[in-house]
């Protein structure tokens, strides 16, 4: 059966229309499945080099706020009817994935008729921090994540203890997980920043739900869009060969890159520890590219509206990653900081009291005058007394 839909991801969003999960959620879960169905047997020829659409995307929200979980639930729930895609469990040690990235092997038929093994794997992690482990013992999976991401051309080769040397011929594994700030300041140490683990993640962040759904009802439309989904994810997963440029998409992006500065000070997100981050900026924006282009069509050719769509979904994501490493960070009281401050701001003005009685599980008293001094420190909290009284009460900076 032929393609049916005219743009895969925007479908799949219609799909999920009547569910909670923040639509930017849905929306990144959608290209990381595009991406699984992609693997290793297409590519985007850049010069004398490949860039491959795998990716490593973080769906990050405070807990029950915008529906992560849910969000990864229902794409899996497509991405499973393809047989072609091979998935890994979601809570795993370094040698099973690499047991199963060696399991993974298959062999595609490529356009000049020769044969390309290569070794593609999917996970899909409800908890990141389950699937990495906590960061005093999980140094060995943040390493060889940052490994396997680039997808070498050379073979992978590991040791085990029973049989000696093993060999992956050709990786490719798309990562889709979630978390939350607490969570993902137990399992990410600092050394991770810069250009280690961090800078390869995408980290995607909601402060809401999409909308209030008291019961996500599925009707005829919705399981009629599955079956075109599955469909067309199917098309997709047949694809092979290589992406190149148009005259006129490969000027732009000459253009748009002589422009860019991974330094920019008016950059989007200012935070220091996306640094690493931004000098992979590029690569991510061509990623992107890819799965919009394979989105739509069946022609193996990078437009300009690719691009300029790519940048721009990008760009939505990047003055809100810093939220996502808001518990992360070298001091022991980073994350009551954080979490201090987001109830001061919630609350606009709140009594010592009050916030005693709402943090007192977490943070006692001698902690809490560090953590209130840090607070005033940072400009976004101020003391103050009301009519006289001796109990001190914190406003947030932006009330009036």
């Amino acid at each position: 059966m032929p393609r049916q839909l005219d743009d895969w991801v925007a479908t799949y969003v219609k799909y999920v229309d009547n569910t909670e999960s923040a639509k930017i959620f849905h929306e990144w879960t959608a290209y990381s499945i595009i991406s699984s169905a992609l693997m290793k047997k297409v590519w985007f020829q850049f010069g004398r080099t490949k860039i491959f659409p795998n990716l490593y995307i973080v769906l990050v929200a405070e807990p029950g706020i915008a529906r992560k979980s849910q969000a990864i639930g229902y794409g899996g729930e497509i991405l499973h009817e393809v047989s072609s895609i091979v998935t890994s469990a979601d809570a795993i040690t370094p040698q099973a994935m690499l047991e199963d990235l060696e399991l993974a092997s298959k062999v595609e038929m490529m356009p000049d008729g020769t044969g390309f093994e290569h070794n593609s794997l999917t996970i899909q992690s409800n908890e990141l921090e389950t699937f990495l482990g906590q960061k005093r013992e999980n140094a060995k999976m943040l390493i060889l994540l940052t490994d396997l991401f680039d997808c070498k051309y050379r073979p992978y080769r590991y040791r085990t203890k029973g049989s000696g040397s093993n060999e992956i011929k050709s990786v490719f594994m798309t990562l889709l997980a979630a978390t939350t700030p607490e969570s993902l300041a137990t399992c990410f140490p600092t050394s991770a920043f810069g250009g280690g683990l961090a800078s390869r993640m995408t980290f995607v962040w909601a402060d809401n739900k999409w909308k209030k759904v008291p019961i996500p009802e599925i009707d005829k439309d919705s399981i009629q869009l599955k079956s075109l989904l599955i469909n067309d994810l199917s098309v997709i997963a047949a694809m092979h060969g290589s992406y190149e440029y148009t005259v006129k998409s490969r000027q732009w992006w000459i253009d748009w890159y002589n422009k860019y500065d991974e330094r920019d000070p008016d950059r989007l997100c200012l935070d220091h520890r996306f640094i690493g981050w931004y000098s992979r900026k590029p690569t991510l924006i061509l990623k992107i590219a890819q799965i919009i282009a394979a989105s739509q069509s069946m022609e193996m050719k990078v437009e300009i509206l690719h691009l300029e769509t790519a940048v721009g979904i990008i760009e939505k994501l990047e003055a809100p990653m810093t939220k996502a490493f808001s518990a992360v960070g070298r001091s022991e009281i980073t994350a009551e900081v954080d979490s201090v401050l987001r109830i001061v701001e919630q609350h606009g003005t709140i009594s010592d009291k009050h916030l005693s009685l709402l943090t007192y599980r977490d943070i006692d008293s001698n902690k809490m005058e560090n953590v209130m001094a840090t607070c005033e420190k940072t400009g976004k909290v101020k003391r103050l007394w009301k009519d006289g009284s001796m109990e001190a009460w914190y406003q947030w900076a932006e009330v009036k």
